[in-house]
């Protein structure tokens, strides 16, 4: 069940906190889990940021200063009586600590925006037709406001919370974009988001050597039966370019982006036979349905999925099933 006002009065009758999100992090989940971890910093709890995975390049600007550590790291502290709190992750099991972190909590608040989100948490606000979870956290620091009557959302905030709505909307561009996404961004605006800091460095600031590999993905493009275009990035193009794995998902909407493709399909090459598969969609298809076919998930216009297989036969799997949803 819902329940922004419990989760308002919980956290702040606590006092100790560990905050994540998914794998493979992004803008979105760095927004909110950043956003949570300096509110709860304001209201004078002891909250820990823990990740198992790095921050991609681009989204760095918004962790300096601020002290990540790793499941190891956090379990040698021996802190007990901790709440987690999950943010964008509708899966248990893509949470991105260890699993003794996430079954050992006193309680779990579970903050998500994904239609595959099973309420796994003690505590819940999921709300799949919300923009991002980004703008779910936003909802929680106003009502937080309007409650204790305390300002909650300051610059770093702002700026943490503005990264995520951008990045998960394609800038108040796609279809999940709403009228409530334009009043946050407003608002966001207001309290001192440093907008194009998040432009410059979440946009604008790609490597050389991504742009290399970027043309040799796109020399791989084919478009099958005119609605499916599907593009690669392998184990070898990854090290010609020294463009780490977590960098590159910035190339997928260039297989959706083009006349009269429904499904944007990039496959990636991440070790041998662990092939990560990145799924977009225009404006029918529902590509959660098909990343759910292999295990994954996400949302209706984006979502992906993991094949354990060779690059060329998870190709195959893919397609196959994509032909099914056009």
């Amino acid at each position: 069940m819902n329940s922004l006002d419990n989760i308002i009065k919980y956290i702040h009758g606590s006092n100790d906190f560990v905050v994540t999100s998914h794998v493979n992090p992004d803008g979105d989940n760095i927004g909110s889990t950043l956003s949570i971890y300096y509110f709860l910093k304001k209201i004078n709890k002891n909250v820990y940021y823990v990740m198992n995975d790095d921050m991609p390049l681009n989204m760095q600007f918004l962790i300096e200063g601020v002290n990540i550590i790793n499941s190891s790291e956090f379990k040698e502290l021996k802190v007990d009586n901790y709440t987690l709190i999950t943010l964008d992750c509708g899966d248990k099991n893509r949470v991105c600590v260890d699993d003794d972190i996430k079954y050992n909590c006193i309680n779990l608040i579970n903050i998500d925006h994904h239609a595959s989100n099973d309420f796994y948490g003690d505590l819940n606000y999921v709300i799949a037709e919300a923009s991002s979870t980004c703008e779910l956290v936003y909802n929680l620091l106003v009502r937080n406001e309007e409650i204790n009557k305390f300002k909650s959302i300051d610059e770093n905030i702002a700026t943490a919370l503005y990264t995520g709505l951008m990045t998960d909307t394609g800038k108040l561009t796609y279809s999940n974009t709403h009228a409530s996404s334009f009043d946050m961004a407003k608002q966001l605006l207001i309290n001192g988001a440093q907008t194009q800091k998040v432009v410059q460095h979440v946009f604008g600031s790609n490597p050389f050597n991504f742009y290399k590999l970027l043309g040799e993905s796109l020399n791989t493009l084919e478009i099958i039966n005119e609605k499916v275009a599907i593009m690669m990035v392998t184990l070898d193009m990854l090290k010609r370019y020294s463009i780490d794995f977590k960098d590159i998902d910035g190339i997928v909407p260039y297989a959706r982006d083009i006349e009269n493709v429904e499904i944007g399909i990039l496959i990636k090459e991440k070790s041998d036979n662990e092939i990560k598969v990145s799924l977009r969609s225009k404006s029918y298809a529902d590509v959660s349905r098909l990343a759910k076919v292999f295990g994954g998930g996400g949302h209706i216009r984006a979502a992906g999925c993991t094949i354990n297989d060779s690059i060329e036969n998870a190709k195959e799997k893919i397609l196959e099933e994509a032909l099914k949803e056009i």
